[in-house]
């Protein structure tokens, strides 16, 4: 009930905040725009992605149906407010997505406050519809945090951004206090091709909490069947590394994350993880780079853009002969149909070691999205 309240007052301040905003921009023009996208589809299965031990499992899903409102309030506020809704099996949600306050200052100086993603990780910091696999890898959503309240400034320039801020995730009915910080730099920018080295570090004061990692091996639908041990956290360390090398049609992204958590008798239990994906063009087209992110695709032709994919995912989550270690290879091809609409069809073959939770731990995936932007 608490956690509720505070939602609800989470909504009704940044929606009266929003309102306020022409008094502080003294009567500048107050620009809108509202945008969002449709991501639907089908996962097919077998029974390692069933904890039941089910041999094959074929959902529709809506993997999310997400309205975005922008505001531009005079030359140095901004503001956004998203909703999203999903439909995973029988499970039905709507969510609040961003919710935040942006001044941008001099020199590519940003400030803001509200709900919004932390700052780690290269793929969770991506838009969904800036990806080329039906889902994050893995690794990205056994350890990347993703959005939670809280305050964060930083600067974003063509060839380098730093970022650092103060998070909670308590509205959300959670006891997580967490400092996330992020460095990228670009040493080679080019019209041909861009390297991006980073690095990202969160210290999370867990509150004395449940923790554990529980993740449905890339596939949306599934069951939760790769887990880490379960025991009362004091705090958790997260560190990440990130390096991409855009070439032409050629895009190679590496990222590797490790996680130190103190359980509350104050034994430390090692977690890690990393991934390898490659995608290359068989169109005359190429990723875009922008400021330490990823941008979505803009075919050159009619015909859009074709991409094939192939990425290898491997997470440690046993310490102590305590949890599972799991891989996910994926291969896949995304085509591109003007900047609007898209088609991703994955095959998946998983792979797990240690504690495992279903009856038969054998049985690949496919896994097929449209997604439509508006």
């Amino acid at each position: 009930m608490l956690a509720e309240l505070k939602w609800a007052w989470l909504v009704i301040g940044l929606t009266l905040t929003f309102m306020a905003q022409p008094l502080f921009a003294v009567a500048s023009p107050v620009e809108a725009e509202v945008g969002g996208y449709v991501a639907a589809g089908v996962d097919h299965y077998g029974s390692f992605y069933d904890e039941d031990g089910g041999r094959s499992t074929t959902r529709g899903v809506l993997r999310n149906a997400k309205i975005e409102l922008e505001l531009a309030l005079g030359k140095r506020w901004e503001a956004e407010l998203d909703g999203s809704y999903k439909i995973e099996g029988d499970k039905k949600e709507l969510d609040l997505g961003d919710a935040y306050l942006l001044y941008d200052g001099e020199s590519r100086f940003e400030a803001r406050i509200g709900r919004f993603k932390e700052p780690f990780g290269l793929e969770r910091l991506a838009s969904y519809t800036s990806l080329n696999t039906s889902e994050r890898s893995l690794v990205t959503s056994a350890f990347a945090p993703g959005r939670s309240i809280g305050v964060m400034a930083g600067q974003y320039r063509k060839r380098g951004t730093w970022s650092l801020g103060l998070f909670t995730d308590e509205p959300d009915g959670g006891s997580t206090h967490a400092i996330t910080a992020r460095l990228t730099r670009a040493p080679i920018r080019s019209e041909s091709q861009t390297l991006h080295l980073g690095a990202a570090a969160s210290y999370r004061d867990l509150g004395d909490s449940r923790f554990q990692i529980k993740d449905e091996g890339e596939v949306f639908s599934a069951d939760n069947v790769i887990r880490s041990p379960r025991f009362e956290a004091g705090d958790a360390w997260l560190a990440g590394l990130e390096a991409a090398w855009l070439y032409h049609r050629l895009t190679l992204v590496a990222e590797a994350m490790a996680q130190s958590v103190r359980r509350t008798d104050g034994s430390r239990w090692q977690f890690g993880g990393a991934y390898l994906q490659a995608g290359v063009f068989l169109t005359d087209d190429r990723r875009y780079y922008s400021r330490g992110e990823f941008d979505w695709i803009e075919p050159r032709h009619r015909a859009g853009a074709l991409e094939l994919v192939a990425r290898h995912s491997a997470v440690d989550l046993r310490d102590r002969n305590l949890g599972a270690e799991a891989s996910v290879t994926l291969l896949g091809l995304a085509w591109y149909l003007g900047e609007l609409f898209q088609l991703r069809l994955n095959y998946l073959m998983p792979d797990i070691r240690g504690n495992t939770l279903m009856a038969v731990p054998d049985g690949d995936a496919v896994t097929l999205r449209a997604v439509l932007r508006f």
